[in-house]
């Protein structure tokens, strides 16, 4: 098992997922980014993880503090979340104020790389491969807990992945065992590595959004703050989002009428499908060791006859997927 945690680990190039050069095109390829809403639409909230559009889909409007939840496609990840009964979906991020006023998406394993990245939000979203569920922050953030979060996905950005504690999730001494999490797991602060839950986690302790006292960064699953329920006992009596003004899960698409995997959208140069057309950006390399800075270098129109046949993507949601099928009742 703990061979199987370091081959699907981030930053190793296996199964055609994560990348070894995590500044090369691989890791920052170009994307479309809807003209009309460059930040895509989402459909209707649900507690489902069933890609399937809900209309009517409505501009996202993007704030700080909103929780991305993200679902890898590859099914050999299925393997390790079974092996770490993490269920789906398997990786988050968080919506951040960046220094220039524009909203970033602060990620730890940025593009399967082993890296923290904060960025562009429009081209970030646009980027990953699977399925994206947003829970929006329906109580703004005040200037001081937007500042925070600013300053804290600074510290972070740029820093490495925190890949031992990836590969101890497989292990009876994992901080989200339930005989310790009470005790384990609690937060570390800015500035040290992550993994992509924890960083969530920790950036909005840092925030001042969730109880710092209760909060268990390191123990806690994407799972556990898409359906605020967890099989970890402990974190389904204090779970981090639940009544602290976050919505509930709404899909994310940049293409109303579909719920295409990122890998199954439309990339350039093929046409784009959606109404009102897409732009072009491509990332630009900075040199050195600073990441390519995505970059709108054009545009095309929008053809709608291109629309794949296959709109929505058949996901099977497993056993392992749905927490509140083993807990009805929190205690």
């Amino acid at each position: 098992m703990f061979v199987l945690t370091l081959a699907l680990a981030p930053g190793v190039d296996v199964f055609g997922g994560a990348r070894s050069d995590p500044l090369g095109p691989k890791a920052y390829p170009p994307v479309y980014v809807p003209v009309e809403s460059p930040f895509g639409y989402l459909y209707r909230p649900a507690f489902d993880l069933h890609a399937v559009p809900r209309p009517p889909a409505v501009p996202y409007t993007p704030k700080a503090g909103d929780v991305l939840l993200l679902s890898d496609p590859d099914p050999l990840f299925d393997v390790l979340y079974v092996f770490a009964k993490s269920g789906k979906p398997g990786h988050c991020a968080i919506v951040v104020t960046m220094p220039d006023g524009r909203p970033g998406m602060l990620e730890a394993g940025f593009s399967f790389t082993p890296w923290t990245r904060l960025t562009p939000l429009d081209y970030a979203i646009s980027l990953y491969a699977g399925n994206v569920w947003v829970r929006p922050r329906e109580v703004p953030l005040t200037p001081d807990e937007d500042r925070r979060l600013t300053e804290f996905a600074m510290q972070a950005n740029g820093g490495a992945y925190n890949k031992k504690r990836f590969a101890n999730q497989l292990t009876l001494f994992r901080s989200r065992n339930p005989i310790v999490t009470r005790f384990a797991g609690k937060p570390v602060g800015p500035g040290k590595t992550y993994t992509c839950v924890q960083i969530v986690v920790e950036a909005m302790v840092y925030a001042g959004l969730i109880d710092a006292k209760t909060a268990r960064p390191a123990a806690t699953y994407a799972q556990d703050l898409f359906y605020d329920r967890s099989r970890n006992p402990y974190i389904d009596r204090h779970p981090p989002m639940a009544g602290r003004g976050w919505g509930a899960p709404q899909l994310w698409t940049p293409i109303p009428g579909a719920a295409l995997r990122g890998r199954d959208r439309p990339q350039p140069p093929a046409p784009w499908p959606g109404e009102g057309g897409a732009f072009v950006v491509v990332p630009t390399p900075n040199g050195g060791s600073l990441p390519p800075t995505p970059t709108i270098v054009g545009s095309t129109p929008g053809d709608p006859s291109a629309m794949p046949a296959v709109v929505s993507s058949k996901q099977r949601i497993g056993f392992f997927d749905r927490p509140d099928r083993l807990f009805r009742l929190r205690r």
